[in-house]
């Protein structure tokens, strides 16, 4: 087959932070190899002028396609592939569900899953507001990008509080943060690993430098982990590869944080580790049969360090 692989930061022309373009850079080597291991020939767009021209016209040369990109960009980017060629990845409807974090929070909730709860103007308005802890991230975006601890009343008049809002606050939860790699299928949904990530703050900001792959949790942890990456994907109707981020609370409650509907950067980890190819997984999400869980393995372990 010949299969185009778009990876925005690398594809596209503009001004990019060093960690993001390694980032990608790392992410399309990846798939790329993985793919031409199996025999295909792989495709994809390097500094386009127009990086949503390049992805139109190579789509529509292959058989199928897998776009990574940034949320506000992933849901047109997807829906183009869709109409060109065979989606490897998550349907548009879902990615823009998963893009908007607070409809997705909402949406969990709303259904039992552990999230950090939103905060209401009410709350950030109290007295008492100043004693607590609240995570401010925006509505739309990714790679930890504009992600800030701050303090209650202190940092109010910076937050937006209305509908249609540019960020979404949350409570702050303690605890270690890690993320779980999935592929998902028709029918069933294969967890991959566990991974820690590593998370620096920088004043309030938080700053994400890379990750272990895998990352051991504890068996009960591991299980919820688990199961909870199932019912997420299963309610947001996400194929292919999906990385979900985690703060596993201290109480070994696993919070969920964000729905990447895409590949992530633990996927260069497990390729590393795994005792499959994580392209044929892929592949064999959409046009064959996955493997048993038991039968997924890893041996050693993968560190992935970024710098600026």
């Amino acid at each position: 087959m010949k299969i185009m692989v778009a990876e925005y930061a690398v594809g596209a022309r503009g001004d990019k932070g060093s960690s993001l373009l390694r980032e990608g850079k790392a992410m399309l080597t990846t798939l790329r190899r993985g793919f031409e291991r199996l025999d295909n020939e792989v495709v994809y767009p390097v500094a386009a002028h127009d990086f949503e021209a390049a992805v139109d016209k190579l789509s529509r040369e292959s058989d199928a396609g897998i776009v990574i990109a940034p949320d506000e960009k992933l849901y047109e980017l997807t829906e183009l592939v869709e109409s060109n060629t065979v989606n490897l990845g998550c349907p548009s409807e879902c990615v823009k569900i998963c893009a908007d974090k607070m409809r997705t929070t909402k949406i969990l909730a709303d259904k039992g899953i552990p999230v950090p709860r939103i905060v209401s103007e009410e709350e950030m308005k109290r007295d008492d507001a100043w004693k607590s802890v609240y995570v401010r991230k925006p509505r739309y975006g990714c790679a930890s990008e504009n992600v800030f601890i701050v303090n209650g009343k202190e940092n109010q008049e910076d937050i937006p509080f209305d509908d249609n809002r540019d960020h979404i606050v949350t409570e702050f939860i303690k605890g270690e943060d890690i993320s779980s790699s999935v592929i998902a299928g028709d029918s069933f949904v294969l967890p991959l690993t566990i991974n820690q990530q590593f998370i620096r703050m920088e004043q309030e900001r938080l700053i994400y430098e890379g990750g272990l792959v895998p990352y051991l949790v504890g068996r009960d942890a591991e299980k919820k982990i688990r199961s909870i990456s199932k019912k997420v994907v299963a309610m947001l109707n996400c194929k292919g590869y999906v990385g979900i981020d985690f703060v596993l609370g201290y109480d070994d409650t696993p919070y969920v944080v964000d729905v990447n509907p895409r590949p992530t950067t633990s996927i260069v980890g497990i390729a590393k580790v795994l005792n499959y190819e994580v392209a044929d997984l892929i592949l064999r999400a959409k046009f064959g049969t996955l493997p048993r869980e038991e039968e997924v393995k890893t041996e050693g372990c993968f560190t992935l360090k970024l710098t600026k």
